[in-house]
């Protein structure tokens, strides 16, 4: 791809060569990237480089919301991304995306910096693909600029990964309004978005063939002076920067024109998402797991204990070096995943199946990867690893969140033991 597809104002920030907090010799490899994937590297970079770890240390202590980073990105056009070009977009990929989202995590920024875009990123992907003309024309431009921010509402306290199940109903009340009732919860940014892409159940779990039947997906206002919708804020270990929510539904009123594409076929269309989401978490994982283990490496190299630096022994050197190899393997595993996804665009061979084993692998492997890196960093800062202004306790909290969200584990390696190796389903 060429360059002038990347958002023009990126280019003047990286001409500027400002202060980066990524180091000028970064530890990953880089040489299997496509220039354009590089380009948004170090467009990203210089962007990243006006919020040092201090911002970010000093919104997660206060809790407030990173808005003016989020102006940041939507003033360089990266929120449209991965949009199309005709609703203001950059039309590049979910492998650009990734990089973009991994950048971010990698400057310091952590995952409190990539959530407070994460949705606006993902959560337009079904709607840029199945909304009419008239939703994706109201809507999604004014995202791209920054106007409006997205929250995804589909997790449900009662449900949880159980999505076939969920409870909130979408019950249509004439030709021109539905009402909804229901919970979601872990709801990031509701507090500040404009919009939310929520998954409902139109009919009822007993009046359909297949549980994925009857759930509808609608693109809505949240809007905080109607009656029928409440918030309660959750206090949490990482990422608090950011919001996470219940949100609360009690009949609240929604025009038929939300809804997504066909009514009861709402599962399939948030499947376009969840594929793109978990590229993109494996990028912001790889990206937390890089920047603990450069800062780690970078302490173990300066400080001295009984007359030699800490990083002479094998005990500090080895775990790291180990460390650096997950994450190189783990890198592997998410584009491969982000490629597949873009050229699945194209190319007819390549099965929604084989996208999801590759997003689901790639998810857990950068996960698991960053969770070693960060927890490393913080044995080899010894006491100074639980102090804030080192950073690597920051991203050691927030590195529990590439672990849960938005699948955990467990059920990841479910879905490759039924998928790819014909087990029986446990569940």
């Amino acid at each position: 791809m060429s360059r002038v597809m990347v958002p023009q104002a990126a280019w003047r920030l990286v001409s500027r060569r400002n202060f980066s907090t990524t180091p000028r010799h970064p530890i990953m490899e880089t040489s299997a990237f496509t220039d354009t994937q590089l380009d948004v590297r170090e467009a990203i970079t210089s962007v990243c480089s006006q919020f040092p770890s201090t911002y970010w240390q000093e919104r997660d202590q206060s809790q407030t919301d990173p808005s003016d980073f989020h102006a940041s990105l939507a003033k360089g056009g990266w929120l449209g991304i991965a949009l199309p070009e005709e609703l203001g977009g950059s039309g590049l990929g979910i492998s650009e995306a990734t990089m973009m989202m991994q950048t971010i995590t990698e400057s310091g920024a952590g995952m409190a910096g990539a959530q407070s875009i994460h949705a606006n990123v993902y959560a337009t992907q079904p709607l840029a693909k199945f909304g009419s003309k008239e939703q994706v024309e109201e809507t999604i431009p004014k995202i791209i600029s920054g106007e409006w921010r997205v929250c995804f509402g589909v997790t449900e306290p009662n449900s949880g990964l159980d999505t076939l199940r969920l409870r909130t109903a979408a019950r249509k009340v004439d030709d021109k309004t539905y009402a909804v009732t229901g919970q979601k919860i872990w709801i990031t940014c509701a507090q500040v978005a404009r919009k939310m892409m929520l998954l409902a159940r139109t009919t009822p779990l007993g009046d359909v063939k297949k549980p994925s039947e009857g759930l509808s997906l609608f693109c809505i206002d949240l809007d905080r002076e109607q009656a029928g919708l409440d918030m309660k804020k959750i206090q949490k270990m990482g990422g608090r920067a950011v919001d996470a929510n219940e949100v609360f539904f009690d009949n609240y009123k929604i025009p038929s024109s939300s809804l997504i594409g066909e009514e009861g076929k709402g599962f399939k269309l948030i499947l376009h998402g969840m594929n793109a989401e978990r590229c993109l978490l494996a990028g912001e994982a790889l990206g937390l797991g890089y920047a603990a283990l450069t800062r780690a490496a970078g302490y173990a190299r300066e400080r001295t204990v009984f007359q030699r630096p800490i990083g002479q022994n094998q005990g500090i050197a080895h775990p790291l070096a180990d460390a650096y190899m997950h994450l190189e393997a783990a890198k592997l595993a998410t584009y491969h995943a982000a490629r597949l996804y873009d050229k699945s665009k194209t190319d007819d061979s390549i099965s929604q199946d084989s996208i999801g084993v590759a997003a689901n692998s790639a998810k857990y492997l950068a996960a698991e990867a960053a969770f070693t890196a960060c927890e490393r960093a913080v044995l080899t800062h010894g006491g100074m690893g639980y102090a804030s202004e080192y950073d690597v306790e920051r991203w050691f909290r927030e590195c529990l969140v590439p672990r849960i969200a938005p699948v955990s584990r467990e059920m990841i390696l479910n879905y490759i033991g039924e998928r790819v190796l014909s087990l029986p389903r446990s569940y």
